[in-house]
């Protein structure tokens, strides 16, 4: 049987989720964890950044968005960063990679249009006109 290939996709979520059960579900209650888990892993299914100010994470906005206002902690905070980096990193390179695909190249290629000996090609008369 073969195996099937993942996409980046894939892979990025599993590893997201278990750096969210390794590192954040000893911080936070249960419906916290699942929600936050929730939460970075939709960032990564919808190809979005998470709340950012000033150019750094916005943990007022993603406890907001969690419901867990009480549970936002410094310890919680440092332990979620790396996580949150990930991400960004992970979105700067799904966004190079795909800058870098070329559009397809059509099967018809243009010809370079026959050159006559002694007669000037249009292009060059023009400018030649132009530093006239």
């Amino acid at each position: 049987m073969p195996i099937k290939k993942s996409s980046a996709s894939d892979v990025f979520q599993r590893k997201i989720s278990d750096f969210c059960d390794m590192r954040l579900k000893p911080l936070l209650q249960p419906r916290s964890f699942e929600n936050i888990k929730g939460f970075m892993i939709g960032l990564i299914v919808f190809q979005s950044r998470p709340p950012l100010r000033a150019g750094r994470v916005d943990f007022q906005e993603i406890a907001s968005l969690c419901g867990m206002d009480e549970e936002m902690s410094p310890e919680f905070k440092r332990a979620a960063q790396p996580g949150f980096d990930a991400i960004l990193r992970w979105l700067g390179a799904a966004k190079a990679n795909t800058a870098r695909i070329s559009p397809a190249v059509s099967p018809v290629v243009a010809k370079a249009p026959l050159r006559v000996p002694g007669k000037a090609m249009p292009a060059q008369t023009e400018r030649r006109a132009l530093a006239s």
